[in-house]
């Protein structure tokens, strides 16, 4: 008669009151069982070595990558900043100009491609995130652009106002919604709220990649060697390179995550106010609003880029918070699955929505390994 195998020790997690594994962290809510916290902010959900309130552009729209796998992604932020900079102080300000644009969205495309976000249906993914935000931003651009311009130069500052402060924050924080929220209606098997966060930030990413090429256009067939300060040119480069995208990608991922967190979350009370899609659409659409009036208002370019500098590093931390919030959220399953390797800190521990032993959230990890939890 063969005896039983025996599972890991158990404990009751005092606050969700599951029976989960012995470790730091509650394999079902996630709570820092040894420092008795169940909200753990010195714990980010998705990378569990930083703090919530910590500033990273990799782990906070990146955050299906495992800490040890970000190294390249940020390397390539770096390297693609140097570049632009670069280009600018040689006056190369067209090359300069593509570069700056294209930095952020072709690093987005190749964490899409590593952590397999789209399962099964890449090009139904990529079509209504990226390609369906660039398609819109160029409608956007080539629908408003124009009509702005002609009030500002003849001197309709009413008009101009209208349109610069008011209806294009409006439509194009919209239409960066379009194509997550498309999937959200007919793909519901992208149920989880990362899913609507990495969907959302794509689709502004593509929608800002286009309209701000199709603004620059101009410039970019005008001779390769351009004249004007370096220094303008780094500024006005970084802004629109590096500024507005981080800023629509916050946006739009904030107000994605809430939608899809809505769908996902089992509780009807209890959810932090920043996490909810009143609170997310106030955000997004007033930071939007609010951004417009000061560039329409404010005419010295080093306190604008100032003012937009202060306004990505807000919403980059509120993003972290909206994730964390939606990783923390108790899905309708909680079993001991079998042991596994941790995609984060690669400890063997037994499967369960948190790892026991460092707190990195299941669901945040790269989906190809999410697959293969179940193997040694």
């Amino acid at each position: 008669m063969s005896e039983p195998v025996e599972g890991p020790p158990l404990v009751t997690c005092p606050h969700c009151g599951s029976v989960v594994p012995v470790g730091d962290f509650c394999g079902h809510c996630g709570a820092h069982l040894a420092a008795g916290s169940k909200r753990r902010t010195d714990s980010f959900a998705a990378s569990p070595t930083e703090h919530v309130a910590h500033l990273s552009i990799v782990t906070t729209l990146f955050p299906h990558l495992p800490h040890r796998r970000g190294a390249p992604f940020r390397i390539g932020l770096i390297v693609g900043g140097a570049v632009v900079l670069f280009l600018a102080a040689l006056h190369l300000f067209a090359p300069a100009t593509a570069a700056a644009v294209l930095v952020l969205p072709v690093l987005y495309l190749i964490y899409l491609y590593e952590v397999e976000v789209y399962e099964e249906e890449p090009w139904t993914v990529l079509g209504a995130t990226m390609v369906a935000g660039a398609l819109l931003g160029f409608v956007s651009a080539y629908a408003f652009g124009g009509s702005l311009a002609d009030r500002l130069m003849t001197g309709d500052r009413g008009g101009a106002f209208l349109l610069a402060v008011i209806v294009i924050p409006i439509v194009d924080q919209a239409l960066m919604l379009a194509g997550p929220m498309l999937l959200y209606r007919f793909r519901p098997q992208f149920r989880e709220p990362l899913d609507g966060l990495i969907f959302g930030a794509a689709s502004a990413l593509g929608l800002t990649l286009s309209r701000t090429l199709t603004q620059l256009w101009p410039l970019l067939t005008q001779p390769l060697v351009g004249n004007g300060s370096e220094i303008d040119w780094a500024i006005r480069l970084t802004r629109a390179g590096l500024l507005v995208m981080l800023i629509n990608a916050c946006t739009t991922a904030t107000i994605a995550s809430a939608i899809w967190s809505r769908r996902f979350d089992r509780r009807r009370t209890g959810r932090p106010w920043y996490s909810r899609v009143p609170a997310a659409l106030a955000v997004g659409f007033g930071v939007q609003l609010l951004l417009a009036l000061l560039a329409f208002v404010v005419q010295d370019q080093v306190l604008d880029f100032g003012i937009l500098v202060v306004a990505a590093l807000v919403l980059l931390l509120f993003v972290r918070l909206v994730i964390h919030d939606a990783l923390l959220i108790e899905g309708a399953e909680h079993e001991i699955g079998p042991d596994s390797i941790c995609p984060e800190c690669h400890r063997i521990v037994p499967a369960m929505a948190f790892c026991p032993a460092c707190g990195a959230a299941r669901s945040a990890a790269p989906k190809v390994r999410s697959k293969l939890a179940g193997t040694v």
